[in-house]
């Protein structure tokens, strides 16, 4: 596994340094590290990570910016960030991190957090639909929204929009229900990609934006609000 570790100061690059290197032991699996002490350098980096610790706050160009810059370079790798200040932790939420960790950084929850990530590649998903074009396979986590068509469905991932052969309702009973939501009779939308939204609309990652109904609001809000619970604030 290759990973990344970004802090512009050293006693933090050391502390999680120690703790990789345990966990690595432990879980008797090769770890290759590559340490950074400001987000630019990361950016400019040719490397390819599977997972990289990013601290919140740092000098220039915070790790916000620097999720926003690799995300933007079409960069998917995992990114787990590291803050003193849990309040933050929404902000990180925009740039799809898969973990937020407080300061002084708790070994269990880092363990944990490594755990699930290789569950997470271990157990990825993947969906077979027919098309005018003949069969599909799409990996769920690929799965930006889905949008009726009358009797059709479009599925808009990732890489590519697809026209699915059966309804919506049939759609919905494939998806995983803690990762998607009917927020309309027109839409379902993945957790993963949502960046932000209203009372009204739903902002994705690929920033097309999708209705909210009035009477899903609540339940959409209390389902969300779950989802980051679950995958991005158990780190707090």
């Amino acid at each position: 596994m290759n990973i990344a570790v970004c802090d512009d100061e050293s006693y933090w690059r050391e502390a999680v340094a120690v703790l990789l290197n345990e966990y690595k032991n432990k879980r008797h699996i090769e770890l290759y590290i590559t340490y950074f002490s400001d987000g630019l350098s990361l950016t400019k980096s040719s490397k390819i990570f599977d997972v990289i610790f990013m601290d919140y706050q740092m000098a220039e160009l915070n790790g916000v910016e620097t999720a926003r810059k690799l995300r933007s370079a079409n960069n998917k790798c995992t990114i787990i960030f590291i803050s003193a200040f849990p309040n933050t932790a929404p902000d990180a939420f925009e740039v799809n991190a898969f973990r937020f960790l407080v300061k002084p950084i708790n070994k269990t929850k880092l363990f944990q957090s490594l755990d699930d990530y290789q569950k997470q590649i271990d157990k990825e998903r993947f969906l077979v639909f027919n098309t005018h074009n003949g069969t599909v396979k799409i990996k769920e986590s690929d799965i930006i929204y889905c949008e009726a068509a009358q009797k059709h469905t479009f599925i808009h991932t990732v890489n590519d929009v697809y026209e699915i052969l059966i309804n919506i309702k049939q759609i919905e009973k494939k998806l995983s229900n803690e990762n998607f939501f009917r927020c309309h009779k027109a839409y379902i939308v993945s957790f993963f990609h949502i960046r932000s939204h209203n009372s009204t609309d739903i902002i994705l990652d690929n920033k097309e934006k999708v209705y909210i109904s009035r009477n899903s609001l609540r339940a959409f809000k209390a389902a969300l609000q779950n989802y980051v619970i679950k995958y991005n604030s158990e780190r707090i």
